[in-house]
């Protein structure tokens, strides 16, 4: 179905159950928009958990009088998210999963049902907003810093921001909480907060590499020094991040991570190198708009390595080089920057872009 004989009135919300998603349904009722509400049923190890959301989700969209569906993704879940966590970390990167999940599996799924049921708009419970610069649409830090989850969804298309709702966005985690009690979703209202990998369920990343791989998958190898020279022995690959003094078995307690040499399946460490990067290239990057015709494009911006909101962007600047890909300049060294992750740039509270390490 095209965008353009959708219905303006209708919205498509992805619901969880929880409280963000609640509220956002609600808001967007008030409007005065006619809420088609889906629970994607992801891939978890706990499979009880998503049975128990979907029917939350379900009971949830009685109470407010809307339409409500479920959609099975499982099998797509767990192959392009769950199986790309696991062999990233197996390769010695740090992935983040959802930055995977919402541009590939949720927000293509949204736009599939939004399309079948006759929905221009699609929406969810993030914590963003948006706003349309030259024709273009960008995503925007959300109005609460403290909540704001602009840092998972820098690489979402024109296709999607253009069609997208975020009710959200101009509110705090502790008003929409307020708006719920006294809309007499109590029970949302004072239910915990989900934290964390949503399909881990509580267990660390190196058990769940382990207990669904096997340890067969993670190959035993040396840490090294900077020069070469044979330290100790490793179990995987996985078990290691930069910066890591704990857990590496040696003698000297003094040694550090400094590199997780995937190529040679060694895990080199160091008592003084610096972990310190004041520049890096990106050849997997995305940037919402780009002068056409030019090879050469400088962008003084704001640089967040980290989705959490108590550490603070970098001031940096971004050169496009032809045919290497993105050169990033930090103002100040950065810390730990490891593959896998992502960065993310800002101008102002903008997103213009991102990329992985």
């Amino acid at each position: 179905m095209r965008s353009q004989s959708l219905s303006k009135t209708k919205v498509l919300l992805g619901m969880s159950g929880g409280l963000d998603s609640t509220m956002a349904a609600l808001f967007l009722k008030e409007a005065g928009y006619s809420v088609i509400g889906l629970t994607l049923k992801t891939w978890h190890r706990n499979p009880g958990i998503m049975e128990q959301n979907a029917a939350k989700a379900k009971e949830t969209a009685e109470k407010l009088a809307i339409e409500h569906h479920v959609m099975d993704i499982q099998k797509s879940f767990k192959k392009e998210v769950v199986d790309y966590f696991c062999r990233e970390y197996m390769m010695g990167k740090t992935p983040n999963p959802c930055n995977r999940c919402n541009p590939v599996i949720k927000w293509p799924a949204l736009l599939q049902k939004a399309d079948e049921s006759g929905c221009r708009h699609i929406a969810t419970g993030h914590y963003v907003r948006k706003q349309l610069l030259n024709n273009r649409w960008y995503l925007k830090k959300g109005a609460d810093p403290s909540k704001d989850q602009s840092y998972f969804l820098w690489n979402l298309n024109q296709e999607i921001l253009q069609r997208a709702l975020f009710p959200l966005g101009q509110l705090s985690k502790e008003k929409v909480r307020e708006l719920a009690l006294n809309n007499g979703f109590q029970d949302v209202a004072v239910q915990k907060e989900s934290m964390g990998v949503c399909f881990l369920d509580g267990t660390d990343y190196r058990d769940f590499i382990v207990e669904q791989n096997g340890f067969t998958s993670l190959r035993p190898g040396n840490i090294v020094d900077e020069t070469g020279r044979i330290l100790g022995k490793h179990r995987g690959l996985a078990f290691f991040t930069t910066g890591q003094k704990k857990g590496l078995g040696l003698p000297d307690n003094k040694y550090f991570v400094v590199r997780l040499d995937s190529s040679n399946n060694q895990v080199v460490v160091s008592k003084s190198a610096s972990l310190k990067t004041s520049k890096i290239y990106l050849s997997n990057y995305y940037l919402s708009a780009l002068p056409s015709g030019k090879e050469l494009l400088e962008l003084e911006v704001d640089i967040r390595i980290r989705g959490i909101d108590t550490v603070p962007t970098i001031p940096g600047t971004l050169k496009i080089i032809q045919p290497i890909g993105l050169e990033v300049n930090f103002d100040h060294p950065a810390w730990g920057i490891t593959p896998g992750q992502s960065i993310v740039f800002y101008r102002d509270d903008v997103v213009i872009g991102g990329g992985i390490v």
